[in-house]
């Protein structure tokens, strides 16, 4: 129960990156367009991080004894890069249908603003936004050229979409 309490940030900080495009949208300066578009990739890649998190260990609370969620949660990686091999691995570890779901997930065909037979590219999407946001940290903001406020936009689009297929996976 101690873990409810403490982590339901996940929707407060979905929120606050919808409020941040919001804000920065109409900002014409593309020198600082360039930079909150940074900065909101880096809360993106983080909002993905945590999401996850919080979803798989609400769910080994609600299904598990409490020295077993204790030990889930102290054991969890402070900090890991949500690549989507990385999710793979993860969700592999609580139950190889959702591994298998999310993968399939990565491969449909969607379409997207009307248009027919478009690829979503969420694979690309969420490692773009977990690789925009090492070069970010790590001071290798030449590699973010394609880092723009529309782009980190779908994205994070993407990434909504995939923690709302893992919160409806964890309640099946």
């Amino acid at each position: 129960m101690a873990y409810r309490s403490r982590h339901q940030g996940h929707h407060k900080y979905k929120s606050k990156i919808s409020y941040l495009f919001e804000l920065y949208a109409d900002d014409n300066n593309t020198e600082t367009q360039a930079d909150n578009a940074k900065y909101i990739a880096v809360l993106v890649s983080g909002y993905l991080e945590q999401a996850i998190k919080e979803i798989l260990l609400q769910y080994v609370t609600s299904i598990s004894d409490n020295s077993v969620s204790k030990y889930i949660e102290d054991s969890w990686p402070i900090s890991r890069n949500m690549t989507t091999n990385n999710i793979q691995n993860i969700l592999s570890q609580f139950n190889e249908n959702w591994a298998k779901e999310f993968s399939d997930w990565l491969k449909v065909i969607k379409n997207r603003d009307g248009k027919v037979n478009v690829i979503e590219d969420r694979k690309g999407d969420i490692n773009s936004i977990v690789k925009w946001r090492n070069y970010i940290a790590h001071g290798q903001e030449s590699n973010t050229t394609g880092v723009t406020l529309k782009s980190v936009q779908e994205k994070f689009n993407t990434i909504k979409d995939l923690v709302l297929l893992i919160e409806t996976m964890v309640k099946k």
